[in-house]
């Protein structure tokens, strides 16, 4: 132990005596690069934030996105995935969802249309979605914490307009409606 100490103790005393002399002009120039562009990690994390929240979202909704979006990025840039805990709950997550394909249409290519069924269980939302892509847009929702059941079609005027016909059933109310969406 006495040795490890003297000797740390002469490295130290040797690199404070010591004096590096240093030709400037024989030395090579350094040429960094002019632009530098690390991912930044506070821009990735606030798009994902952000990534599925809309205009019409009600706050305790856009507050559960939130949650599931921050949770969601924090499950794919940590080693949380790979643990046996991570692992069971990949499993219990696939099985919460489903696509379904339902084919296409009939007729010529430019006016084939795609039909597809999308069932989600969103736990941290407590929330069932049964999605429909096709001639229109159907959404069927259980909201299981407001015991609110949510349906709404939408159909698609123009690149930027919708029209919605919805209907909303809750312990209090019962309520439809037909909206015109239209976002710049």
């Amino acid at each position: 132990m006495i040795s490890i100490q003297r000797a740390f103790t002469f490295i130290i005393f040797f690199s404070l005596t010591a004096q590096a002399k240093i030709d400037v002009t024989s030395t090579k120039k350094m040429i960094l690069p002019a632009e530098v562009t690390a991912p930044n990690e506070a821009v990735k994390f606030s798009d994902r934030l952000q990534s599925n929240l809309s205009a019409t979202d009600s706050t305790q909704t856009m507050m559960s996105k939130m949650m599931d979006n921050s949770f969601g990025y924090l499950w794919e840039n940590s080693g949380i995935q790979n643990t046996t805990v991570g692992q069971a709950m990949k499993k219990v997550e696939t099985k919460m969802r489903a696509d379904v394909d339902l084919g296409s249409t009939s007729g010529d290519s430019q006016n084939k249309v795609e039909h597809k069924l999308s069932f989600r269980v969103l736990a941290a939302q407590a929330l069932a979605k049964i999605e429909y892509f096709g001639w229109f847009k159907c959404n069927l929702q259980y909201d299981a914490r407001n015991a609110a059941s949510i349906a709404e079609v939408t159909e698609n005027l123009s690149n930027n307009k919708d029209l919605i016909v919805s209907h909303v059933n809750t312990k209090s109310e019962s309520r439809s409606q037909v909206s015109f969406r239209w976002q710049w």
